[in-house]
């Protein structure tokens, strides 16, 4: 159910269909929150944001056992569907590098561990990686404002000709700019591994 409206606030852009947030005294959502059936679905809030004439760059914060966790999102700006009215790829709106994903400091650190214990994964890193990109396909159809409406992204990790096809991953970025919020959504645990192997050293 917490998925569904979730996806209805996103499809929407009707802040109160969401369910209720919960944040820790920071104001600092509840990392995972809206998880179930077996995926780990990420929220944040959007702090520091900053608007250029490409991107958006701002740091994503969350609550997680107490302790702060986050990172640095960079996004290029006037990302539009990617799907025509037929539901086809439009390859002009495919955006190589669209996101990129930073480390900002320990609480990025905390993120990644936090990846690792609820994912199931003995941690083989400390550390989030200093930058990771990532091709991003909007999940719509039809013009998109994304300074004014969420929109739904998804996010194709090391998905070069020169990349190893082990080390491929997806997942989901579900942004919310005018609300401020960002939804990190796993698309198959079977990215698991590989996304921790990207993000963490």
């Amino acid at each position: 159910m917490a998925r569904l409206l979730i996806l209805l606030w996103l499809v929407y852009g009707i802040a109160n269909a969401a369910p209720q947030m919960k944040t820790d005294n920071q104001g600092n959502p509840i990392l995972t929150q809206y998880s179930e059936e077996g995926f780990i679905d990420c929220v944040f809030r959007i702090t520091d944001l900053v608007e250029t004439g490409e991107i958006y760059r701002f740091r994503m914060t969350a609550s997680y056992e107490g302790e702060t966790v986050g990172m640095e999102a960079t996004v290029v700006k006037g990302i539009q569907a990617g799907m025509d009215a037929e539901m086809a790829l439009i390859k002009e709106h495919i955006y190589r590098q669209g996101v990129i994903l930073s480390r900002t400091g320990p609480e990025s650190d905390r993120l990644i561990r936090a990846l690792f214990a609820m994912y199931g994964q003995k941690m083989n890193g400390f550390q989030m990686v200093q930058s990771e990109s990532f091709t991003a396909i909007a999940l719509h159809e039809g013009a998109i404002d994304m300074a004014k409406e969420p929109i739904r992204l998804k996010l194709f990790g090391r998905d070069r000709p020169t990349d190893h096809e082990d080390d491929y991953y997806e997942s989901f970025f579900n942004l919310d700019l005018k609300n401020k919020i960002v939804f990190w959504n796993e698309k198959d645990q079977e990215y698991r591994v590989p996304l921790l192997r990207a993000l963490s050293k």
